[in-house]
């Protein structure tokens, strides 16, 4: 079995730890308590980490490289009883510096669950927060945060490469702004749209253009006001239409590849670099809407295996 299939074996896993983990001990605490009615930011980071040297240098179709994933329960979350109003995701070195690719670490992905609560699209433990090498981060509109509830259990899904031939130690460091409950935000579901379905990521995507879409049909109503998505090398864009609205578009997003020198890995390859999220206003859905997500790679001279296109919305439900 290829180290994908693994990973993606690892996380429907994962989705499926549901409500079991309400019985695994106590609740991990959170980063720090904040005044009434103030933002505050907290940084958490998750780790550390030790990730193999590579065996060997990637090719055209594969990643190359060690992979280490794995899950971890009960994880700390930066608040309770509070609303999370953006999050900005990176990868560090033991001492604080930035891990890319141009120094062999990368970020494959991780997936924050929560385990007190059901996901929307899939069932078992809801999807809260997700982020891939882009690193992008997400602010949510005024007025609309993602409430952390007091005895909420979080774990993390993670997956880590190293590109490079010594061995790497690194951390996730999530920054995270929030406010407390007595905001009174409108609070904010996630809808997690992979165009792998509900039991795996990962599919293999051919030479040359190609698209890969999956259907949902909506179980919710409200109004969609952030979006974010995920691909891997070669991945040109990703969107997500309303087909029950005469095909709106609710976001299209297209991937910047190698736009700053860190996200050149060490073989020459540009990975993505660069995938703004859409915010605001991005339209209703009704429940029993049908929503498409399409994924589309544009790969010359080869095809690659194992690769994703994963959009993350948040809803604020009627």
């Amino acid at each position: 079995m290829s180290l994908q299939r693994i990973m993606s074996t690892a996380a429907a896993a994962a989705l499926a730890l549901g409500t079991a983990l309400f019985a695994v001990g106590a609740a991990q605490a959170p980063a720090a308590a904040q005044p009434t009615g103030v933002e505050q930011t907290t940084i958490v980071e998750y780790g550390p980490f030790t990730l193999p040297a590579a065996p060997h240098d990637g090719g055209e179709g594969g990643h190359g490289g060690s992979e280490t994933s794995g899950i971890e329960l009960n994880v700390e979350r930066p608040c309770e009883d509070c609303y999370i109003t953006g999050f900005d995701p990176t990868l560090l070195y033991e001492d604080g510096s930035e891990a890319n690719v141009n120094t062999g670490a990368m970020l494959h992905h991780f997936v924050m669950f929560n385990a007190s609560e059901r996901d929307t699209v899939c069932g078992g433990s809801q999807r809260v927060l997700a982020s891939g090498n882009e690193r992008v981060a997400s602010d949510f509109p005024d007025g609309y945060g993602l409430h952390v509830g007091g005895s909420e259990r979080w774990y993390l899904n993670y997956d880590l490469m190293n590109h490079s031939h010594e061995e790497k130690t690194v951390k996730i460091s999530v920054t995270f702004t929030h406010v407390p409950s007595s905001a009174d935000l409108e609070p904010l579901t996630p809808l997690w749209l992979d165009v792998g379905g509900c039991y795996g990521s990962a599919y293999d995507a051919p030479e040359g253009t190609s698209e890969e879409s999956d259907l949902w049909r909506s179980t919710v109503s409200g109004d969609l006001v952030h979006m974010r998505g995920h691909l891997h090398h070669s991945g040109h864009s990703l969107w997500t239409v309303n087909l029950s609205d005469r095909g709106q578009t609710l976001c299209h997003i297209t991937a910047e590849e190698g736009g700053t020198p860190e996200f050149i890995d060490l073989n020459g390859h540009g990975q993505i670099s660069d995938m703004p999220p859409c915010s605001g206003d991005l339209g209703r859905i009704d429940r029993g809407d049908y929503l498409r997500t399409t994924a589309r790679y544009v790969i010359p001279g080869h095809s690659h295996e194992g690769v994703m296109g994963i959009m993350v919305g948040w809803i604020a439900e009627d």
